[in-house]
């Protein structure tokens, strides 16, 4: 993942790949604070460090130091607890970019509960597991969309909830990221999918009512109707049958609230091929259709 410190993204597009980015290296490693003069005998990193470390008095329960401020590697400024030569408890780091993180350390890492200013505005609060977003958090981004809930190595994951600033939210299950599992998304407009996601996408088994009034149960395919399914319209029209890419397509039955009905075959959306015709009286015919005319009667 991303340096949490260099680069921090996460993508929240409503459909569309959840890239994450809430990593970070906070790790000092054995950075040297400051050179001396070319004149002088250069030291070692590590004697370079505590060299150029404040005295502070240990804590006698925690073994814990307090140091007002050390600069790190690249310019950051760290401020907080000490636990030999490892940042340990509770601590400070400001970047000279304008990106902050405060929270708790452990061995040298961001351990435990913390939170993350980016530089652009955006924010990450909660739990961290050796620099990486890992347990329960929110991230919220400058322009006010927002996710909380379960974090896995940086990655959305486990259940959460997701807003977008034109009104749309999700709540359901992440994976690697992703929407994965089951989930609600409520449009801005007012329609609404329950139902199974794979991979940030519709698929599986759910329902989707539209702004319109209609309602869809049945099988998706990369978002889209695809399979067994039933359609029901706010004025009583209902399909019941097989769809293509949104489109009825195969074997289907369509029935009108006046009584009559279609039960036959289906192509890109019309009634193409052989099928039994019931009018408004219950008469039957059979006929055959093509693009969504009757060619002729066959029986």
């Amino acid at each position: 993942s991303s340096s949490l410190w260099l680069d921090p993204r996460v993508d929240v597009a409503p459909f569309s790949s959840m890239a994450s980015g809430v990593s970070s290296c906070l790790k000092c490693g054995t950075c040297c604070l400051s050179e001396k003069s070319g004149d002088e005998q250069l030291a070692t990193a590590s004697q370079a460090m505590w060299f150029h470390m404040p005295d502070a008095a240990t804590d006698p329960n925690t073994g814990l130091v307090m140091r007002p401020k050390v600069e790190l590697e690249g310019g950051a400024v760290y401020v907080g607890e000490w636990l030999g030569n490892c940042r340990h408890g509770h601590g400070v780091v400001t970047r000279p970019e304008g990106g902050r993180y405060e929270g708790q350390f452990r061995n040298d890492r961001a351990c435990g509960v913390g939170k993350f200013s980016h530089a652009n505005g955006d924010v990450y609060e909660g739990q961290w597991i050796n620099d990486k977003a890992d347990g329960q958090g929110k991230f919220i981004h400058a322009d006010g969309s927002s996710y909380e809930g379960g974090w896995h190595q940086d990655l959305k994951s486990g259940h959460g909830h997701e807003t977008w600033v034109d009104g749309s939210e999700f709540r359901g299950d992440y994976r690697n990221g992703k929407k994965h599992g089951h989930g609600l998304f409520t449009s801005v407009d007012g329609s609404t999918f329950s139902g199974q996601f794979d991979h940030d996408v519709m698929d599986g088994v759910g329902t989707y009512t539209f702004a319109d009034g209609r309602v869809y149960q049945g099988q998706w395919r990369n978002s889209q109707m695809s399979g067994a399914g039933r359609m029901q319209w706010a004025d009583g029209r209902s399909y019941v049958g097989a769809y293509v890419e949104d489109k009825k397509s195969g074997e289907g039955e369509f029935r009108w609230p006046d009584g009559r009905s279609y039960v036959g075959q289906w192509k890109a959306g019309k009634q193409h091929g052989v099928g039994n015709y019931v009018d408004a009286k219950g008469r039957t015919r059979k006929g055959n259709w093509a693009d969504g005319q009757r060619t002729t009667w066959s029986d």
